[in-house]
């Protein structure tokens, strides 16, 4: 696994993506936990997972902020059928 970094601070009209890489045999799905473990889904206009795993935070006005997307810590998963592995925490503040 090719870990995110560990901090991501953007501006909120700027956007920004959050990237993890991993490979193995069988391919691994890279997916992304919330700071409570939860499994981050996509959140029309807010919160994205791209199609190669990538966290993606589109562009926002400043009354769109959520502070339990844009100002939180999430952690990468790679997983496949030989096991799972966890990324260190993400802190990701727009």
């Amino acid at each position: 696994m090719i870990e995110p970094t560990h901090r991501l601070e953007f501006m909120n009209r700027a956007g920004s993506r959050l990237d993890c890489t991993a490979s193995g045999n069988p391919t691994p799905n890279v997916e992304w936990l919330d700071q409570d473990n939860n499994l981050v889904t996509t959140i029309p206009k807010v919160r994205h997972i791209l199609a190669n795993g990538s966290l993606y935070f589109p562009p926002f006005e400043a009354e769109a902020f959520r502070q339990d997307v844009h100002w939180t810590n999430y952690k990468c998963i790679a997983s496949n059928a030989v096991g799972s592995i966890v990324s260190a925490d993400v802190n990701v503040k727009a």
